[in-house]
């Protein structure tokens, strides 16, 4: 057994191993057909995400280029390719315009928490400090570019084609474990509030129900009916002292016992007797 047991530890060390050397291998790999070395070397693709980082997006964001209005003034300028001979169009590029406009959305919204001294000192304070590119499974080129801030560091990956265009860009700040606990503690609570509020007010608005449209009335069966009778009945004949030789009583007492049980005529069975009783009558 324990033989065994060393074997398979053995095994699993291995092949933990070779994934590890594998995923190294293909994050430090640069060999692919569609990216030739000769154009994509080191230098270019770390100046190419210092630009996209230091002239593109920060350029956008200190000429008041938002979320909002990003559509509006670089549509024309990204999507749209002009003939410059013709002064015509000759096409639109939507792909390469909604991947842009991603990345910049996302360092628009990160750059506050990378952190910043003023406007005019944005670009002295935000810097790339370091570049790693590698060849994804899908065999995308990828530029992992970090940069630095006053508050924080943050990654910036680049996805590009093979005409050094963007196929996609996204940043993710670096926080410490304290500030992810506290986000992620935040989020359950506002997760929890939101669950447990939407409860509260289910359960107001059902209270509510007999107010806004009032209490159906329940109906009312031919058996309670009929019991309802035979007690009124009951509560004549204990008032009365002699009852015994009333024929009309005992003809009221027997339907009403017939209606009761859901007969129509008094067949089955006969009154003999008419007695009073202290206790309250009981249905059996």
């Amino acid at each position: 057994m324990k033989r065994r047991i060393l074997v398979l530890g053995v095994m699993l060390s291995c092949l933990l191993g070779l994934s590890a050397c594998a995923g190294e291998a293909a994050e430090d790999s640069m060999d692919s057909y569609r990216y030739p070395k000769e154009l994509f070397t080191a230098e270019s693709l770390q100046e190419y995400a210092t630009y996209i980082e230091d002239n593109v997006f920060e350029g956008w964001y200190l000429s008041d280029i938002t979320p909002e209005n990003f559509n509006e003034k670089q549509y024309l300028g990204l999507a749209m390719e002009f003939d410059p001979n013709t002064y015509s169009i000759k096409g639109v590029n939507e792909d390469d315009f909604n991947a842009i406009k991603s990345g910049y959305i996302s360092w628009y919204k990160a750059v506050e928490e990378v952190g910043f001294n003023s406007v005019e000192t944005l670009k002295d304070d935000i810097k790339v400090t370091g570049v790693k590119t590698y060849i994804n499974d899908d065999d995308i080129l990828v530029i992992d570019a970090t940069i630095t801030g006053t508050k924080h560091s943050a990654l910036l990956q680049l996805y590009i084609n093979n005409d050094f265009s963007i196929r996609d860009a996204g940043v993710t700040v670096d926080k410490t474990l304290g500030e992810k606990l506290t986000n992620a503690g935040l989020n359950t609570l506002l997760g929890m509030g939101m669950a447990f509020a939407i409860l509260i007010l289910i359960s107001l608005i059902i209270c509510l129900f007999p107010v806004l449209f009032g209490e159906k009335k329940k109906k009312v069966s031919d058996k309670d009916i009929a019991a309802k009778a035979m007690d009124n009945t009951i509560n004549q004949i204990a008032e009365q002292e002699d009852l015994s030789g009333d024929s009309e009583l005992v003809a009221v007492i027997a339907a009403a016992i017939a209606a009761y049980e859901g007969s129509g005529s008094t067949d089955g069975f006969r009154v003999r007797s008419i007695r009073k009783v202290n206790n309250n009558w009981r249905k059996f």
